[in-house]
C-alpha cells in the first residue's frame, strides 16, 4: 500500500473516539445512523458528524442513504458502515509490516 494512500488513514486515526467509532463498525458489519452511533458512544450528533465525516473522507467507512423505511417523513437518514476493501487492505499491509518488523 502506497504511503500516500496511508497518511488520511493515519491522520482521521490520531483520535481515540475515531478508532473506537472505527473498531465498532467493523466488528459490527451492519450500517448505523448517526444518531445511534452517538448514542452508543455518549456524544452529541454533531460531534458524531465531524468524527464520520473526517472517517469518511480517508475512506475508512462508507455513507449511504438507509435503505429501510422511518416513521418520519422526508429524506431517509444517511448510514455509515465499514469500508470492508479498505479494512482488508489495511489487513494486509498490518501483517507484511510485522514481516518487515519481525
Amino acid at each position: 500500500m502506497k504511503l500516500e494512500l496511508l497518511l488520511p488513514i493515519f491522520r482521521s486515526l490520531q483520535d481515540d473516539t475515531r478508532i473506537r467509532v472505527y473498531h465498532y463498525l467493523v466488528d459490527q458489519q451492519e450500517a448505523f445512523n448517526c444518531q445511534d452511533l452517538a448514542a452508543v458512544f455518549s456524544i452529541h450528533p454533531n460531534v458524531m458528524r465531524d468524527h464520520l465525516k473526517t472517517l469518511e473522507q480517508a475512506n475508512l467507512i462508507t455513507e449511504e442513504r438507509a435503505s429501510y423505511r422511518t416513521s418520519k417523513t422526508g429524506r431517509k437518514p444517511m448510514v455509515y458502515r465499514a469500508n470492508p476493501n479498505l479494512f482488508h487492505a489495511l489487513d494486509k499491509w498490518n501483517q507484511e509490516m510485522r514481516v518487515l518488523v519481525g
